[in-house]
């Protein structure tokens, strides 16, 4: 039985992502007096029986339902906005289609009051990098918005246009009859060229205040990372009203920044609804978010593998790598830790392969596992294969991990002296400790107490173990050892004092 992580109630989340999509399209293109109404029934009622289907395909349905009046208005802004939009649907669909309600409640909270709501909430469900990009990228897109609007404002944000950049326009008499009907297409694209784009150029060369559209975007950016800093926090310490918190900063960071840049020399009171609505909205909707759909780890039934076989070591590992990619710091963190690391190979495995060839090679690798894995494991130790001709292993104490490798070598002493008639198997073997990310099993999966242990290990031939001096000293006299010096290794700051484990008294 293994895990994964996911969000409680991700059945209703799914339901609460294809109603807010089919909402946003219905109220975007009641909005562009899209004819006729049965058509903007059509693409609302397919963006969200899509979104329950595919995420992806409710988003596209959307976009494309949206593009249809905005290329009768103009075509450029209507070509560009498909185009974009297609090459951004599987962005727009992330995490449930967050990111794509995300920027419909920027624009709805743009003409509705609750603007600043959407970097708080972006970054109390996408975290503080992934809220940031999209709080950014709908800010943006809101200033776009106002601008081909000819808005100079919208509520609780600068937008820079006038009537010398209006470029849409759905007022009654405007806007086709049918966007089903073939009459429009030729009628709009009848006069398209170069004015249209000069016409597009001119109107964003003309942009008010254009260092505001810039700042505007990096506070909602700001807000989103420290509401997703804080939420982080609140998980960790298992403090849900924090999340209140957090959205409340998010409101705040671009809020008092927008208010500060206002050109208009408007006061506080003229903020008053959004900033508001905007505290309101955030603070319910991230209780909400935390309260219904927090992160949790499931079990998850796989086909069953041996217990020991490559195949249940890929799976823990792909296992924990779909746990550090999805989980937050918390849950990812259970994993880390600082231990003693072994790691070892073969020595003339090339060789080997060549003149044994593969199936006697197979067997010996076969064989050197079942003769070290278990002493491995008698010294208190967790190890693996590597997935060729080496091992990994973890150790609770440096004692453990000395006595192990003078045992591993022994063993297979031992081994090649009463098998005279077989090619000689001997390993190399190098022992570090610092941090490092352990599977479920307790086995070293990667980290920097691996990297050193390998770096260590290249220096020894084989038949030989070394230590890091750091290692030989926590372990005490449980082993003898023989000092070799100080070393550079590769990829490692400074120079590593390193020891020889003697395992033998009659050593080459």
């Amino acid at each position: 039985m293994t895990t994964r992580v996911r969000r409680r109630n991700d059945r209703a989340l799914r339901w609460v992502a294809a109603t807010g999509l089919a909402g946003a399209t219905f109220a975007a293109l009641q909005a562009m007096a899209f004819r006729p109404f049965w058509g903007v029934m059509l693409f609302a009622c397919l963006s969200g029986l899509l979104t329950l289907a595919a995420i992806d395909l409710g988003v596209l349905a959307a976009i494309i339902g949206v593009s249809l009046p905005l290329t009768a208005a103009d075509p450029v802004i209507g070509i560009v906005f498909l185009v974009l939009g297609v090459a951004s649907v599987r962005y727009l669909g992330a995490d449930r289609g967050m990111v794509a309600l995300l920027l419909s409640a920027g624009v709805a909270g743009a003409f509705a009051g609750p603007v600043w709501m959407v970097p708080a909430l972006a970054g109390c469900i996408l975290g503080a990098s992934e809220g940031a990009l999209a709080a950014a990228l709908t800010c943006a897109g809101v200033e776009t918005l106002g601008l081909v609007l000819g808005r100079s404002n919208l509520l609780g944000l600068t937008t820079g246009g006038s009537d010398a950049t209006r470029l849409l326009d759905f007022a009654p008499g405007r806007v086709p009859a049918s966007l089903f009907s073939t009459e429009w297409v030729s009628q709009t694209f009848s006069g398209f060229g170069a004015d249209s784009l000069d016409r597009v150029s001119a109107a964003f060369g003309s942009v008010q205040t254009p260092s505001t559209l810039v700042v505007q975007p990096l506070l909602w950016a700001g807000g989103a990372v420290i509401a997703g800093v804080i939420v982080r926090e609140a998980r960790k310490r298992e403090v849900p009203l924090l999340s209140v918190a957090a959205a409340a900063a998010g409101v705040l960071v671009p809020a008092t920044g927008t208010i500060a840049l206002s050109a208009s020399g408007a006061g506080v009171s003229a903020y008053a609804l959004p900033l508001a609505s905007s505290l309101t909205a955030a603070c319910v909707l991230a209780w909400a978010w935390e309260r219904y759909f927090p992160l949790e780890i499931v079990p998850e039934t796989r086909p069953e593998t041996v217990p020991g076989s490559m195949a249940a070591e890929d799976a823990d590992v792909d296992e924990l790598l779909r746990l550090i990619s999805t989980a937050e710091e918390k849950l990812a963190s259970q994993h880390t830790t600082n231990r003693v690391v072994m790691i070892t190979d073969m020595k003339a495995f090339s060789k080997m392969t060549e003149e044994d060839g593969s199936v006697i090679t197979a067997k010996a690798i076969q064989k050197h596992r079942d003769l070290l894995l278990p002493v491995i494991q008698r010294f208190g130790g967790h190890g693996k294969s590597t997935g060729g001709d080496g091992l990994v292993a973890a150790f609770d104490s440096p004692a453990g991990a000395l006595q192990a490798a003078v045992e591993m070598q022994r063993t297979l002493e031992a081994h090649n002296a009463s098998h005279p008639a077989e090619r000689e198997m001997t390993v190399r073997i190098g022992i570090a400790d610092g941090e490092v990310v352990l599977d479920k099993g307790g086995r070293p999966f990667i980290g920097a107490a691996l990297n050193l242990a390998a770096r260590v290990m290249s220096l020894a031939d084989g038949g030989q173990a070394f230590a890091t001096a750091d290692v030989a000293a926590k372990a005490g006299p449980v082993v003898k050892t023989s000092p070799l010096g100080e070393f550079e290794l590769k990829n490692i700051a400074k120079p590593v004092a390193v020891v020889e484990v003697v395992w033998s008294e009659t050593p080459e």
